[in-house]
Formats: structure tokens, C-alpha cells, sequence
């Protein structure tokens, strides 16, 4: 059973900023699913920052990539 979070947080925006926000959300999407899908491409971004960088030190080893990395 999956269970619903909800709770009402006010988030300060520049008129220019929520404009660019809105202009982002697809047709019937909430901004909590636009932010949502914003988060979740950013974590994917910082992990495949981070993989690339670990790529580059070939020669670190495994246990203090897996430390810089969170894993």
C-alpha cells in the first residue's frame, strides 16, 4: 500500500523564475511531479559527474571511490 505524503511548504521565487518553472511542466503535471523529475535528473547528473571523475583516478582504490561516492 503506498501512502500519500502531503504537506504545504512555500517556496520564494522570482517572477522570472516561476515563469521558467512553469514553461518546464508538461500538460496536466503538478509542480511537485516537475520538481520531482528536476531532483531526480540532477542526483543522475551529480552520480554520473562523480563516476567520470572516479574514471579519471584509475588509480584510487576501490573503498575511497565508493567513500567520495556515498556508497
Amino acid at each position: 500500500m503506498r501512502t500519500t505524503e502531503i504537506a504545504v511548504k512555500r517556496v520564494a521565487l522570482k517572477p522570472s523564475t516561476w515563469e521558467l518553472l512553469s514553461n518546464l511542466r508538461k500538460p496536466g503535471q503538478t509542480f511537485d511531479d516537475l520538481v520531482g523529475s528536476l531532483i531526480t535528473a540532477e542526483q543522475k547528473q551529480r552520480l554520473m559527474n562523480d563516476l567520470d571523475e572516479a574514471a579519471d583516478e584509475p588509480s584510487i582504490p576501490w573503498s575511497k571511490a565508493a567513500k567520495r561516492l556515498g556508497l
